[in-house]
């Protein structure tokens, strides 16, 4: 059992019998009254965001998750499809729960497939992902004032906001939990 003390960012923890990851969490003491810890939660199964409070030293039970390593084919228009490494075996989600995530890959981006009890629940995408720019417009000469941004299609079909240097062909590196710039592939 795990207390209330020991939370950590990404542990799973089982609350009304559904498994809820700890997005963030803090600890929080009212002038009047016990302890508590802030959280914000995200239901692995419906993919769910909520806040929640709970008492300090309250006990949950702690879900073990597996990671398997995967690449990711394709989307269609209901669904994300994966293949197991080093197997032939394909997972398939439903779009609507990962879309927000693979928005960010091409094909063959190697991927973990998150395992709750040998049920698929969802994914986890590098937080850094290089991709190459297909389209961008030109700078403007005497746009240069400091912090200008252009948008910027990428070889996905992403389109994201970038410094004015960044020209056709170039590839830079996406942060995918912000969905930023972050600067030229080397």
């Amino acid at each position: 059992m795990i207390s209330t003390s020991d939370f950590e960012k990404g542990m799973v923890l089982k609350i009304d019998n559904q498994p809820w990851q700890i997005i963030n969490f803090e600890f929080y003491k009212p002038g009047k009254g016990g302890a508590v810890m802030r959280t914000q939660l995200k239901n692995f199964l419906t993919g769910k965001v909520l806040e929640k409070t709970f008492r300090s030293g309250d006990k949950f039970e702690q879900i073990d998750i597996d990671y398997q390593t995967a690449l990711y084919l394709y989307s269609d228009r209901k669904s994300a499809v994966f293949q197991v490494k080093n197997s032939q075996e394909r997972i398939n989600f439903n779009l609507e729960k990962v879309q927000d995530l693979t928005k960010f890959l091409k094909e063959k981006t190697e991927v973990s497939i998150i395992f709750i009890e040998d049920e698929p629940v969802s994914i986890k995408i590098p937080i850094k992902i290089e991709l190459m720019v297909i389209e961008a417009p030109e700078a403007i000469k005497g746009n240069t004032v400091s912090g200008a941004l252009k948008t910027v299609t990428l070889e996905n079909g992403l389109k994201i906001n970038t410094p004015l240097f960044i020209k056709e062909g170039e590839k830079i590196i996406i942060n995918t939990e912000t969905g930023q710039y972050v600067e030229r592939a080397k």
